[in-house]
């Protein structure tokens, strides 16, 4: 089966602050662990991220293909609900 193409995908995430890239790719981390497709736009990594001339509080989002938005959501969620836990 044929992954979806990416312009389909769905935002379940934005991050706008100076540790915008690492929030974003623990998010990632975080729904591929649980099996969930997901990817960062732009794309890359916080230590790319400087080179490429992207100012560290430029928007960053989670994508996820529609069919896990749902699920997604929750995982985040759940995830950030432990952070403000501990």
């Amino acid at each position: 089966m044929k992954p979806p193409e990416r312009e389909e995908w769905v935002v379940v995430a934005e991050f706008t602050a100076f540790d915008a890239g690492l929030t974003a790719d623990l998010a990632v981390s975080k729904l591929q662990g649980s099996g969930i497709p997901a990817q960062r736009m732009p794309t890359g990594s916080i230590t790319g991220a400087f080179g490429t001339g992207m100012l560290p509080s430029e928007l960053i989002k989670v994508i996820v293909p529609p069919e896990y938005e749902d699920r997604a959501r929750d995982i985040l969620a759940e995830s950030e609900q432990e952070a403000d836990n501990e």
